[in-house]
This record gives C-alpha cells, structure tokens and sequence, in this order.
C-alpha cells in the first residue's frame, strides 16, 4: 500500500510539472479545506473501531464458549491485541483532536499529517490483524499458549521472578484450561483438537522434566488447596515423591481417556503412547517419581477398561505397557514390577469375563520375556514365572492363543540359546495332549501371512513368526511332548 500512494503521488506530481510545496498544500490558503479532510477520516476511523470491536465482540465469547472462558483473558492479556485496539482508538481520537485545532489563521500541519499517515497505517494494519485474531482464536494457538503460559511460570519460578505459590496457581489454572479444551473437543468429536492437546501435554512434561532438578524445595510442597479432595496422606505422598506438577499434567490426560472410552476411542492409543513415552523418557533421565507417577496412570487406563469390559482399549494399552517394558531391560526391577502387574491386571480381565484380554496379555508378556531374555537381563526369570502362571485351561480344550503364545516364547527361548528357560516353558504345557501340541506346531510353522487379515492397530498376526523364529517350534514341540 505504501508503495502504491508515493508512487501514485509521484506520477500526478511529476505530470503536474514537479511543484512546489506551496502548490501542493493548502496549510495558510484555505484551512477549511483541512477539516474536510480530516472528516472523512474521523468516520473511516469510526467504521474501523466498529469493524474491530463487532468481530471480536462476536468471535472471541464463541470461541470461548466452545474452549475455555478464560480465553477473554487471553485475548486482553496479549500484547499485541492490546497496541493494535490502543492505536486504533489513540488514531480516531486524534483526528477529532487535530479537526478541533484548525483555526481560521492556524494549520496544524504535522498533527494532519499524522493524522494522515495513522489512518492510512490503521487500514493497512486491518487485514492482517484479522488473521491475527483468526489465528489467536484457533484451539492449536490457544493450547500452544498455554502450555507457553505454564512452562513461563515454571520458568519464572526457577529465576525467582516470582514467588512459588504465584507461579504454581498459575500452572493450575492452566492446566484446568488445557483438560477443559481437551475434553470439549473429545464431546465434539473434535479428534484432531483432541490429539493435539494430548501430545502437548507430553512435551509439556519433556520439557519441564530438564527444569525440574534446578528447581527450589519449595516448588514441590503443595497443600489441599491444590488438590482438593485428597487426603492428608495423599498430599503427604505427592510432597515426598515431588511430583504434583506430573499428577497435575497427567490428571488431564486420565480425565481424557475417560470420556474418549466412550466418545473417541481413537485418542486412547495416543494417551497410551504419550504416557508410554513420559515413562519411558523419566526412567531414562533417572525421574523416578516422574516414572511411577506415569505408570500409576497406565494402571489407571488399564482398571477404567477392564470396568467398561473394553476389548479394544486393553489391546492397546497392553501393547504399550510391552513396548515400555521393552525399554526398561537395563533397569530389571523396574521390568519386574511390569511383569508383576501384567499378570495382574490379566487377571482381573479374566474375572470380569474378558477371556480374550487374558490371551493377548500372555502373548504381550511372553514378547516382553523373550526380549529380555535376548538381552540378558536380570529380570528373565521373574518374567518368564508371571508367563507361566497364566492358565491356559483344561488340557482337553485348552485356551489356544494362550498355548500359542507360550509355544511362541518356548521356540523364541530355544532360538536365543535359553535352554533351561525353554524347559520350563515345555514343562508348563506338557499336559496337553500330543495331538494338540502337534497341532499347534503345524499351525504356527505354516503360518506366513505376517499381516492379520483385517485392519488393526497392531496389524501384525499375532501367530507370525520369522523364518528363523519358526524354524525352532519343532523343536520346542517335541520338548513339550516328552513324557516322564
């Protein structure tokens, strides 16, 4: 726009025969005309304000309707809607100040024109503050700055900008937006919404888990006023274990997984996976209340399913709860503490009636067990105990996946040179019937087909082995067929 008025100026200048100032300006020949200028302006700035003032007086309590009411304060606390409504009102009071100050004998000269200029800055300043406040208004931005908001305070805490207790309401009062957006939008199948504050709850932990060791003692003390509802013993253990920001965060994601059980089930794996993660990451920087903290909530997850007798929910999250195991082999006691509860919760699957449950957390423990068997880890055995405590039936009409997933570690055992272990295996199933275990074997040896044959998370048939894999289950057949 800018180059577009001097360069129109300068064309009719130019064709004008390049005059003077005092050709081109009215200032001490007819200040009348100086007023009519301006007014035209006064309107323009008054349709502007009217522009301004309709759409966020409109969009800004919708959006906060549908997010979170603390938007508006989010809206007038930020800076740069703050200059831009101060200039445009500055502007159009100006040009009334400016109007008033010509007199009959007097031009104010440069108040016109920066009145002038201020006008022709406002208008081009208009379209892309619009798209600031599309922007603004959008739940990505919203999210993104509260989670800025949150890590600020955290930030703020640590250089002793300010004191403890400010910065942790703040993080609270975040972190109740963050869980309110996250759920409306799960009630508004609003998945992409949903996911995004999911995901941003993690890095929120990732991040603050690099601050956290710096961090003063008083950070970690909270009172009931924090965590209403929680009993004096509670809060006694959350001081201890310096993990209320963890409970904070992860309370959203736990409330989150409530609602999609029911409304999106496609936000319980990422919950799942951004749990995982969360562990995985504080077990690897030494957090270790940050790492109970977390898996604390996997057992949530896995009780509210097995309640609600979802299939699909447990599939998934005994799937993450292997790969999280998985990556704790260097920490053994951690490993067995997984083994210890995946038994467990299988268990209680199994009295609630979800026998299926039952069979894939066998097929996940023994994958869990073989891999630390490859990696020789301390905790095998105790692993290897919780596999062969799950029952697989009576002998004459066994659990089959469940026999196959122990058929699957024996031959897996067998491969990485666990010879003792695999006896163990072939001990548990030696009271099957030769014929089932023949049976079985043949199976597993020509099962090819690495993909299952409909559409799944996993995708990978459970009963698939690789080539070398396969190779052993011969072999572990015929350990589980000898008879004493």
């Amino acid at each position: 726009m800018s180059v577009f008025f001097i360069g129109e100026f300068l064309l009719e200048w130019w064709h004008a025969g390049a005059p003077g100032m005092d050709k081109v300006s009215w200032a001490a020949k007819n200040n009348a005309k100086l007023v009519d200028i301006l007014s035209p302006m006064a309107r323009a700035y008054n349709n502007v304000l009217a522009m301004l003032i309709a759409t966020i007086g409109l969009a800004i309590p919708l959006t906060a309707n549908m997010h979170t009411p603390k938007l508006i304060d989010m809206f007038l606390r930020d800076r740069t809607n703050q200059i831009m409504l101060g200039l445009i009102a500055f502007g159009a009071a100006h040009v009334l100040w400016a109007a008033w100050m010509v007199g009959p004998d007097f031009a104010p000269i440069w108040s016109v024109r920066l009145a002038v200029f201020g006008a022709m800055v406002g208008w081009a300043a208009l379209i892309p503050y619009f798209f600031y406040v599309v922007r603004f208004l959008d739940p990505s931005t919203i999210l993104a700055r509260l989670t800025g908001d949150t890590l600020s305070a955290v930030q703020d805490a640590l250089n002793g900008k300010v004191d403890v207790d400010s910065a942790q309401a703040i993080v609270h009062e975040r972190m109740h937006q963050t869980g309110t957006i996250i759920l409306k939008s799960i009630d508004r199948a609003d998945r992409s919404v949903a996911l995004e504050g999911i995901w941003g709850c993690k890095v929120l932990l990732e991040q603050y888990g690099a601050l956290k060791p710096k961090l003063p003692p008083a950070w970690f003390q909270v009172d009931r006023g924090d965590f209403i509802g929680a009993s004096q013993d509670a809060l006694s253990i959350i001081n201890d274990e310096h993990n209320w920001f963890e409970l904070r965060v992860m309370t959203q994601m736990y409330l989150a997984y409530q609602s999609a059980l029911a409304k999106s089930t496609d936000a319980i794996p990422a919950i799942s996976d951004a749990t995982r993660v969360v562990a995985s990451h504080a077990a690897a920087r030494g957090d270790m209340e940050a790492f109970v903290i977390a898996q604390r909530f996997f057992h949530n997850y896995l009780r509210e399913a097995i309640k609600r007798k979802d299939v699909h929910a447990l599939y998934d999250l005994f799937y993450q709860y292997r790969q999280l195991g998985s990556e704790l082999t260097d920490k053994p006691e951690l490993l067995r503490g997984v083994g210890k509860r995946f038994r467990g919760y299988a268990e209680q699957a199994s009295g609630a009636g979800i026998a299926f449950a039952t069979q894939i957390a066998g097929f996940d423990l023994g994958w869990l067990t073989l891999v630390a068997a490859k990696r020789h880890c301390p905790a095998t055995d105790a692993l290897l105990t919780e596999v062969l405590s799950f029952s697989h039936g009576n002998p004459q009409q066994p659990l089959m996946l469940l026999v196959k997933a122990k058929f699957i570690l024996g031959a897996g055992l067998l491969e990485c040179g666990c010879t003792v272990e695999a006896q163990r295996v072939a001990d548990n199933l030696r009271e099957l019937p030769t014929e089932v275990i023949a049976a079985i074997s043949q199976e597993l040896v020509e099962q090819k087909e690495r993909a299952f044959w409909e559409v799944t998370d996993r995708q990978v048939n459970f009963e698939w082995l690789s080539p070398e894999h396969r190779a052993f289950v011969p072999q572990f057949a015929a350990l589980a067929s000898q008879r004493n």
